[in-house]
């Protein structure tokens, strides 16, 4: 376990953070993640920005394609989503720690599992992933071509033809599955 240490914490940002100006994302994403709830972990090494992880309770809208996902066990479900180290900080522990604190965090909230949407286009995260435990529970397609949406996934509602920006398949996410 790599904990926390007084030169290298992880802690619970708002909005209002000072150090929110310095992440590698654009400001009305970062505002419209605090706006819609979620919960930003925030890792310093030697006073300076590491990373971040994200959390989210009761569901996600995903920010890529247009997608709900609900869990099945809200009361002990949390969507995890941008996780991001500083590139000269990745050889180093920053990973492990956000997690360890992630983890430790949930844990005492009583939440039991962690879903993540992975790209098959992304090997490296699928690989650090599953050495996390992670199991697959489905796949899903979407296919975007200006406004219209085809989703084909493995589980209800299998296929989605999404004719206008709010039209969005909602998937359900279970432990069982």
């Amino acid at each position: 376990m790599c904990r926390p240490t007084a030169k290298n914490p992880i802690r619970e940002v708002k909005v209002s953070d000072p150090i929110v100006a310095q992440f590698p994302r654009p400001p009305q994403v970062i505002a419209k993640r605090f706006a819609d709830g979620a919960t930003c972990l925030v890792a310093e090494a030697r006073e300076r920005f590491a990373g971040f992880l994200w959390l989210a309770h009761g569901g996600y809208d995903e920010d890529e394609v247009r997608c709900r996902y609900e869990f099945a066990v809200p009361e002990q479900s949390v969507w995890d989503f941008d996780v991001y180290v500083e590139p000269e900080f990745r050889i180093g522990r920053t990973f492990s720690r956000l997690w360890d604190e992630a983890n430790r965090r949930l844990a005492a909230q009583g939440v039991r599992w962690s879903y993540s949407r992975i790209s098959a286009f992304n090997p490296n995260s699928l690989s650090v992933h599953g050495r996390m435990g992670a199991c697959k529970l489905f796949s899903a397609t979407f296919l975007c071509i200006g406004q219209v949406q085809i989703t084909v996934a493995r589980t209800k509602p299998y296929l989605h033809l999404g004719l206008s920006k709010n039209s969005r398949p909602k998937l359900t996410l279970s432990p069982s599955a």
